[in-house]
């Protein structure tokens, strides 16, 4: 056995002892650190496993974009409801609001319903930056985090206006119309004197985002020798909205006939003036001549006394 032995100054030896004391100090804050990172993980660990005791769900079926929509938290039933309340958005943990407290009073604002420990999110005028992220809903040390993801069955965006073309060219209808924003994919269906043509109608879309852009477009060739109109329908069901529109056709024959028959009222009402004018002016010659004769009488019954 071979022990080695320092020798020097002596204050050499109270650096080398200092250096010591650092290894010896360095190795109890690593101790330190690690039972604090195993605590902190078993907390974490708890939260995650308590994830199940409460839960968020869309309360607003539809959802319109436009409107304000409701997200309900059932909070744990095991502890007060004086417990931490806390919503938040995103992966990044984007608070919203805290007990009631909201970081946006014009976007968010959240109520407490106590009878049926319902923590109540409200989302003012949904829009698209609101859908397809997470949501967390906090009480106390229990937390559920879930994507609000927007389905066909529950959202629903209604376009303001869409642009439309009718046109009847000789015995063709050619109809189109656009939709720059709708959710979900329209449903539509089109008839012509009853007479369902659903099959001629032709529609694209392009999806941009979460909404499609949809153009609808139909030509339909009737031919009649008889004057029949035509009132023709489509209809588009977005969700539960139903867009409605109404035309009413007609054949060269009958545009002919109507033409005609418009002229002859005008020649029926420019005679009916006429003779209307003509009775009026009867009927003031009349009066005159009558009041002549009269005066005239008068006159001679006057001249006869005297």
């Amino acid at each position: 056995m071979y022990s080695i032995v320092f020798k020097g100054t002596k204050k050499e030896t109270q650096h080398v002892r200092k250096g010591e004391r650092r290894m010896v100090f360095k190795q109890i804050d690593t101790k330190r650190f690690a039972n604090i990172q195993t605590i902190f993980l078993l907390l974490l660990s708890i939260i995650e496993l308590s994830n199940g005791s409460v839960s968020w769900s869309l309360a607003t079926k539809p959802a319109v974009f436009g409107k304000d929509i409701e997200l309900h938290c059932n909070l744990d039933d095991n502890t007060t409801l004086n417990n931490h309340r806390h919503w938040s958005k995103g992966d990044n943990i984007k608070v919203l609001v805290v007990n009631g407290k909201t970081v946006n009073d014009t976007k968010y604002s959240e109520k407490l319903d106590e009878a049926k420990r319902t923590s109540i999110l409200t989302i003012t005028s949904l829009e698209s930056g609101d859908v397809h992220v997470p949501y967390t809903c906090q009480h106390g040390f229990h937390t559920y985090k879930k994507v609000l993801n927007m389905t066909v069955e529950n959202f629903e965006y209604h376009p303001s206006s869409n642009d439309t073309i009718f046109k009847q060219d000789d015995d063709h209808i050619l109809l189109l119309m656009k939709f720059e924003k709708v959710f979900p994919f329209p449903a539509c269906r089109a008839s012509i004197g009853g007479k369902n043509i659903k099959q001629l109608l032709n529609i694209s879309s392009v999806r941009s985002y979460v909404f499609y852009k949809v153009e609808i477009s139909l030509k339909y060739h009737h031919v009649s020798k008889e004057c029949i109109h035509h009132p023709f329908e489509l209809d588009c069901c977005i969700g539960t909205k139903t867009i409605k529109q109404r035309f009413e056709t007609a054949n060269v024959v009958c545009l002919e006939l109507e033409h005609q028959a418009k002229q002859e009222l005008h020649e029926q009402e420019k005679d009916q003036t006429v003779g209307l004018v003509g009775r009026a002016i009867f009927v003031v010659i009349t009066v005159v001549v009558v009041g002549g004769f009269i005066v005239i009488g008068v006159d001679g019954l006057d001249n006869q006394q005297n």
